[in-house]
């Protein structure tokens, strides 16, 4: 039962760390006060997160939208507002295959202001209502041997500016990605492998490298290229410093006509973000976080469904800017996570 426990606590994070272990030669483990060792074996890394709610702000930034059907125009963002929770759950542990699931909301709401032409479609469709996403998600960890292990996920959402389950296949979105990895010591690992989703605003295939490594007590990264590169400092365990480089994307279904004679679009965008975060523990189990951020768009359009920028029927283009984020989450308690790794 402990072993099951230990193997949770590893799997609920996107990528899968090795288990722990002290290595009498690896002199930066060496530690004369017995009470840290476990922090220094792990290098002092954030505990795995299984709840966690968000808000996210993004203020004040111009868009410019250009159509060959409706024309030009021009609008401030003056908010856009978005909140997500998302739970992880075990569905399957064993020996040396783990399942986890997980669950997400996310709400999205635009306001605009000085309007070049009030009454243009995409803006006022968009003032002040939502884009909603509702996700399945499921992360499979298969362990070959000690070294080789195999890494799959697997995400289902609905999204749309109204989901519905009438309306199922066309709000549903897909993402797929598998690593084959390898553990290269106690702290560092590699892997290859391929991902399909919507990371550059429409469906595209992509080779996938994964680099993880922490190099030293309070220092480590994690790449997964060209997803995401994060760099962290961790002062001790309470506290944690991370800074990321981040390509997202979606595509949202839209039910009500945006524009005459085209009854389903499509709204797809992708941007890299740029983020510093601050993760505080405020008491064992209940953690805060604490983001500022640059958002560079690079890829948002409307177009008909299954077709692509080429044949975009609205192209938008928007500003870079600045954005915060505030996050309150929970995590494993210290002595059930510790004592959950000790029994690997």
């Amino acid at each position: 039962m402990q072993q099951r426990t230990a193997t949770f606590f590893f799997l609920i994070t996107f990528m899968c760390k090795p288990y722990f272990a002290v290595s009498q030669q690896d002199e930066s483990l060496v530690i004369e006060e017995e009470g840290k060792i476990i922090e220094a074996a792990n290098r002092y890394k954030p505990r795995p997160k299984f709840l966690v709610f968000e808000t996210e702000f993004i203020n004040n930034f111009t868009v410019t939208s250009n159509s060959d059907v409706i024309g030009n125009a021009e609008a401030n963002v003056s908010q856009n507002l978005i909140r997500e929770g998302k739970i992880k759950f075990p569905v399957v542990l064993k020996e040396r295959t783990n399942i986890i699931g997980g669950f997400g909301y996310r709400h999205e709401q635009f306001k605009f202001n000085n309007l070049t032409d009030p009454s243009y479609p995409l803006f006022s469709r968009f003032d002040d209502k939502s884009l909603k996403r509702v996700t399945f998600s499921s992360y499979l960890k298969h362990d070959f041997n000690e070294e080789k292990f195999l890494f799959m996920y697997f995400n289902s959402s609905l999204n749309s500016d109204r989901p519905r389950f009438r309306y199922f296949l066309p709000q549903l979105k897909i993402s797929l990605a598998t690593l084959k990895g390898k553990r290269i010591g106690l702290h560092k690992e590699i892997g290859y492998g391929i991902s399909f989703g919507y990371d550059f605003g429409q469906p595209a295939i992509f080779p996938l490298f994964m680099l993880n490594n922490d190099f030293a007590l309070h220092w480590g990264y994690e790449l997964l290229l060209p997803k995401s590169a994060k760099l962290r400092y961790s002062p001790n365990a309470s506290n944690h410093f991370i800074s990321t480089l981040e390509l997202q994307g979606a595509s949202y279904y839209l039910r009500d006509s945006v524009l005459e004679n085209f009854d389903e679009l499509e709204f797809r965008r992708s941007s890299i973000r740029l983020t510093v975060s601050y993760e505080r523990e405020i008491h064992d189990w209940l953690w805060i976080g604490l983001t500022a951020g640059y958002r560079v768009p690079i890829n948002i359009f409307l177009s008909e469904q299954g077709e692509r920028r080429r044949d975009a029927i609205i192209t938008v283009k928007a500003q870079s800017s600045p954005y915060v984020n505030f996050a309150i989450f929970l995590v494993p308690p210290s002595k059930l996570y510790n004592k959950a790794k000790g029994s690997g």
